[in-house]
């Protein structure tokens, strides 16, 4: 049985594939169907170990269970020095899953979360984001399902990095339902700052942008009722060695 499979209808793929040409960004709705229900039952299953990503100088995560179980005082002073690098800087608070279908690690990966990664590295899904971006030299996806949870966000930055071969970063949003109040949007900025699109994660929807582009997620609401859920990463021109 194939766990996952590519569920957008044409005419919403020819749609979303005009709205990217003329704007560098867009949105496929309806992606992957019943699979992206799967897809969140296993993401909100609490049995995960999920790490925590904040911006460090050793660019390495800490086990979320590990930084939640400090005593209050402790995790107040670590999100207080947060929240004051990020008034004026880059940084970013939000747990993750590494998608590793191979090697190291893999046998952590949920078996879902690595069907994930084949189907976006299958050949018809490839074709798809080709004819979608317009763009043929796409021949790789990686990907990371993320968790925000209240608190959490991510600062303006553009994912510019040409060595890795980056082109189009995308977000398939896996959370049922959510509201604008709720925070967690993924908002993207002009030269001067301002936002000039602001989307939030409507479920089953896969978000496509061109890449440099600035954006950011806002910070994810203390009343926020549920998880922002996803899958994220990037199309790019040359595969892991």
């Amino acid at each position: 049985m194939t766990l996952l499979s590519l569920a957008a209808s044409e005419t919403d793929i020819d749609v979303a594939a005009r709205r990217l040409a003329a704007t560098g960004r867009t949105r496929v709705p309806g992606l992957l169907g019943e699979g992206a229900e799967r897809l969140h039952a296993l993401l909100a299953d609490p049995a995960h170990d999920w790490s925590r990503a904040i911006r460090n100088p050793f660019d390495i995560d800490v086990p979320a269970a590990a930084f939640d179980a400090q005593s209050d005082t402790d995790r107040q002073a670590a999100l207080d020095q947060i929240y004051a690098e990020a008034k004026e800087g880059f940084h970013f608070i939000y747990d993750r899953l590494l998608i590793r279908r191979t090697g190291v690690g893999a046998e952590q990966t949920p078996a879902l979360l690595k069907a994930a990664a084949d189907l976006f590295n299958s050949a018809a899904f490839l074709a798809f984001a080709r004819r979608l971006t317009g763009d043929d030299r796409i021949v790789f996806a990686d990907g990371q399902a993320t968790r925000y949870l209240p608190g959490h966000f991510l600062n303006r930055h553009t994912d510019a990095n040409e060595a890795s071969g980056r082109l189009y970063a995308y977000v398939l949003n896996l959370t049922p339902r959510w509201r604008a109040e709720w925070g967690g949007q993924l908002q993207f900025l002009d030269a001067e700052g301002e936002v000039t699109e602001s989307l939030i994660p409507v479920f089953d929807a896969l978000n496509v942008f061109r890449v440099p582009q600035s954006h950011a997620v806002s910070v994810v609401a203390p009343f926020a009722g549920a998880p922002r859920y996803s899958i994220t990463g990037w199309w790019r021109s040359q595969a892991p060695v």
